[in-house]
């Protein structure tokens, strides 16, 4: 087999991995259309991490299409190594050739990334799916949860409701590395043992707090408050440090003892927990079922 034979075939396979994964990625973008939607919209509440599992779909996805490709491609090697011959010869076939390595370190950047981003996605499903578990524990106590309240630009990954208050969870889907496992609230931030610093995670989660009291819920008897909570699935928590605020910082484990930091204050009355409730029970639902 000679060297023009070599080149052809490997230009061929990568051009036809490109080709397959051109082909597939319609169809699959396209399929989750093809269901019947809105059937039940108005009776199916969100579910947790319903964010976190769309956004690992898409990447389930995009890691498919690369590994449909890959095997397009190799198949492509396998059939032009046998039954191939040479058709390109001279300028043209380096040309070809060149493109087809440019192609093919994309393809490996684009494989990396999307790997990378699938990490990091399924490890944020996980993550909720493991607090919602423990919140759902808060029930026996006689308290409602509800997930994934969007508020105009803001969303709510989690909020608990009861007679001991309202409290609304921000989750930080980060996964502990080999450094340690600590975090801790240091004034103004978040910090962790391996170094890296979350600066705005307590100034969004004010804010989302902020828009939940600030709901027009016809039937309250006041501006009902609204306790801000940072949720760090997988760390351990350790004391705050600086000047710390309101906000708190559980974890999967300690999420269960949220409502000991209820203060009197921010309690509610039966009558404003219900009207709360059906509330956000007619906020929360899942449209795109």
């Amino acid at each position: 087999m000679n060297l023009a034979t070599v080149i052809n075939t490997l230009s061929a396979g990568v051009f036809a991995g490109a080709l397959a994964w051109a082909l597939s990625w319609p169809l699959l973008w396209s399929a989750p259309y093809l269901r019947l939607k809105g059937a039940f919209a108005d009776l199916v509440p969100t579910v947790p991490g319903e964010a976190a599992r769309r956004e690992l779909r898409d990447a389930d996805r995009d890691l498919s299409l690369l590994c449909i490709a890959a095997c397009a491609a190799l198949a492509a090697y396998a059939a032009l190594l046998v039954y191939g011959v040479a058709r390109l010869q001279g300028v043209w076939m380096w040309v070809l050739f060149g493109l087809a390595c440019a192609l093919f370190v994309t393809w490996c950047v684009f494989l990396v990334r999307v790997s990378l981003r699938w990490r990091r996605c399924r490890y944020a499903a996980h993550a909720h799916g493991a607090l919602a578990s423990t919140l759902g524990r808060l029930a026996l106590q006689g308290h409602r949860v509800f997930h994934h309240l969007v508020l105009g630009e803001v969303t709510v990954d989690h909020l608990v409701m009861g007679k001991f208050g309202v409290f609304a969870i921000k989750l930080v889907a980060r996964r502990p590395g080999k450094l340690g496992n600590i975090s801790r609230i240091n004034g103004r931030s978040i910090e962790f043992q391996d170094g890296f610093a979350l600066l705005d995670t307590i100034a969004l989660t004010e804010r989302s707090a902020r828009a939940v009291a600030d709901m027009q819920v016809k039937g309250l008897s006041h501006r009902i408050h609204v306790q801000a909570v940072v949720a760090a699935p997988g760390w351990e928590i350790a004391p705050p440090q600086g000047q710390v605020g309101e906000v708190i910082l559980i974890n999967e484990k300690t999420a269960v003892m949220l409502l000991r930091n209820s203060k009197p204050a921010y309690h509610l009355m039966d009558e404003d927990a219900v009207v709360l409730q059906e509330h956000l029970a007619r906020v929360c639902v899942n449209r795109g079922l």
